[in-house]
């Protein structure tokens, strides 16, 4: 059977099957607002039945709540004025004027209940025999919207459950710092998140020696955070076992059990650390680095030393085990840990000058206080960091050696 296109053109029955057939509402409206046709779709969203449908306003037809409760068309209640449903089809009407995709929240009564619904309505003139009319599509949008508030509710209590992790981890920084004449400490820390992956902390082992530790895991959040903060109190357990032995553990000692404890096939991820042991009567430091960014040992005189000697991140299952190496500290040194994030952001993310603008300001600042060489690093990088929005975490850790003096 041959289908005839112009007859389906001309044909009132095949246009109302595709009318009917369309998903969204629709209707048409005259110069009075007042409803002559419309579509299956429009009894659907509204909940309403057929009868009495035809040449009333929209107010009426789909259940507005003014129209409803005021008991008249649309145009002549109290809230008509401000409606944007009703401008728009005005404005379409006497300027031949699209309005597209305008947004309607409104209450309406659905079998006998008010319903808040969110619609989208698109507003288009036509003319049929002479006369301006109004062809509306009107779209349903009342799940979509309140699936977003129901996204934006539960984020708005992830962040807010991320601010308090984050206020906690930032109290498992150095807080009380050792009380020791010999040094002086200072340290910054900036998440790129509510919560990061980095965390460093300084103990005091005994009366002779002072350990500190910087450690970065791979990727930021949460998960990173949760992994560090692991990491700080299997550190922490350390610690205190060398404490009760009476002698602090050994970097190597250190950085061999966190391997052992961190697999990455436990954890599915990995990090790297450096450990230093101060000697804080003789200035001998004993330091072990797994795949972290080298200490730094400044002092005066233009003093720099890079202690490149590392082994790699903690995670990998070394074989053989990892090392320690030794340096010495004299009256004034500073020893310098960090994480990568302090050194990409000195500049261009990720720029090669970058850790040459790092040395350059820490050689000017090599003689002053650990805090003013924080402050001024941090001033300085500020001032030259081209992303305000760091996505890596910036910590920077200061010990300054003072010399032992006898009491």
């Amino acid at each position: 059977m041959n289908i005839d296109i112009k007859e389906l053109k001309d044909s009132n029955e095949f246009l109302n099957i595709l009318l009917q057939n369309i998903d969204t509402a629709v209707f048409i409206a005259d110069e009075n607002l007042q409803i002559h046709q419309f579509n299956d779709s429009f009894l659907t969203v509204f909940s309403r039945s057929r009868s009495n449908l035809m040449d009333i306003t929209f107010g009426p037809a789909s259940g507005c709540i003014n129209s409803v409760r005021e008991n008249k068309p649309c145009g002549e209640t109290s809230a008509c004025k401000t409606c944007i449903l009703k401008g728009s089809l005005l404005d379409t009407l006497l300027n031949q004027e699209t309005h597209e995709k305008e947004s309607l929240e409104r209450i309406f009564y659905i079998n006998g209940t008010p319903v808040k619904k969110y619609l989208e309505f698109t507003c288009r003139p036509i003319s049929f025999r002479n006369h301006k009319m109004i062809l509306v599509f009107v779209h349903d949008i009342t799940k979509i919207e309140l699936s977003k508030k129901q996204l934006k509710q539960k984020q708005k209590q992830i962040d807010i459950d991320l601010e308090k992790a984050g206020e906690i981890q930032k109290h498992l920084l150095p807080k009380n710092l050792p009380d020791i004449p010999s040094i002086r400490v200072d340290w910054f820390f900036e998440p790129c998140l509510m919560v990061g992956g980095d965390i460093f902390h300084i103990y005091k082992e005994n009366e002779d020696c002072i350990s500190a530790y910087m450690l970065d895991v791979c990727g930021h959040g949460v998960s990173a955070a949760l992994i560090a903060v692991t990491a700080k109190q299997f550190l922490d357990q350390l610690h205190a076992q060398g404490l009760a032995k009476g002698s602090p553990f050994q970097p190597e000692e250190i950085l061999n059990a966190l391997e052992s404890e961190f697999p990455f096939e436990r954890f599915d991820c990995y990090f790297t650390i450096v450990y230093v042991l101060l000697n804080v009567k003789t200035g001998e430091v004993t330091y072990g680095c797994a795949g972290h960014v080298p200490p730094l040992v400044i002092g005066r005189s233009g003093k720099f030393e890079v202690l490149n000697n590392h082994g790699t991140i903690i995670g990998l299952g070394q074989e053989p085990p990892l090392s320690q190496y030794k340096t010495r500290l004299s009256p004034g040194d500073k020893i310098i840990l960090y994480t990568d994030g302090l050194i990409d952001y000195f500049g261009e993310k990720g720029a090669y000058p970058n850790k040459k603008n790092f040395y350059a300001v820490l050689k000017k600042a090599a003689d002053k206080p650990a805090d003013q060489i924080i402050e001024q690093v941090i001033k300085e990088q500020k001032r030259i960091r081209v992303n305000t929005e760091a996505d890596d975490d910036i910590s920077l850790l200061a010990i300054e050696y003072n010399g032992f003096k006898k009491p």
